[in-house]
């Protein structure tokens, strides 16, 4: 019997398909590291790209949020290291954390509380590029009522608005973490929507709480640190200066 030969023509010949990684960094393309606009952003930065957990708190303006989605970025986007995941995480507190009877899945759930990440991501990478690694599972929007129980790995996890989340809630989140992740937790303690008072705050809490464990960082942006309209640091005096 004699054995047929099968010969591919060399624009039928079979590539390797790309690890999750490797599409991932084909998608972002790794950029030069953009200018910082002030020097207390720096130093942020590299505290997110040097530690396992990073907190930081600070008035609206300074830059905290975008600084964090861009350094999360620049990690899914650098094939030198294995993160792969992108999680999003903010406190429901109008739905008092009880989404289910909410319609639609998690994500649609989520939308408006999330809406100010996509925002920035948008910005940084592009609509067409956050949708398609949306897409991909690589970015994902999680609510902190389905967290306990995970354990999350090769991850960057970006919780916000932190003010807004209970001791409990933070210790839960906090412990979430796995093996190769980092969490980036900040929030502005003086517009907290479930305290009179800051310091019964989740965010608070972890700060008095987790000041000398190594491999966490704390981080703080004064008003002298926003970015944006010089007519917040005037407007957040004006509120000072009436409390």
């Amino acid at each position: 019997m004699t054995r047929r030969r099968f010969v591919k023509k060399e624009d039928e010949v079979e590539l390797a398909p790309q690890s999750r990684k490797s599409q991932i960094c084909s998608l972002l393309k790794k950029k030069k590291k953009e200018k910082f606009l002030n020097e207390n952003q720096e130093i942020y930065y590299d505290k997110l790209l040097n530690h396992q957990i990073t907190i930081c708190v600070g008035p609206a303006g300074t830059g905290k949020s975008y600084m964090s989605m861009k350094a999360a970025v620049d990690l899914l986007a650098d094939p030198s290291n294995t993160y792969d995941k992108l999680v999003i995480v903010k406190p429901a507190v109008e739905a008092e954390e009880k989404l289910g009877a909410l319609p639609g899945t998690v994500s649609e759930k989520m939308d408006p509380y999330i809406y100010p990440s996509f925002y920035l991501l948008n910005k940084i990478i592009g609509k067409n590029i956050r949708e398609k690694l949306m897409e991909m599972e690589v970015i994902e929007v999680m609510a902190l009522a389905y967290m306990r129980g995970l354990n999350i790995d090769n991850t960057i996890l970006v919780l916000e608005e932190a003010q807004n989340t209970t001791p409990n809630q933070m210790k839960l989140v906090l412990t979430r973490i796995g093996f190769n992740t980092k969490f980036f937790i900040s929030g502005d303690l003086e517009q907290t929507d479930r305290y009179k008072d800051k310091r019964g705050t989740g965010l608070y809490d972890a700060m008095l709480r987790l000041q000398d464990v190594n491999d966490i960082a704390h981080h703080e942006f004064g008003t002298q640190d926003i970015v944006r309209n010089p007519l917040i640091s005037k407007i957040l005096k004006k509120y000072e200066d009436w409390n």
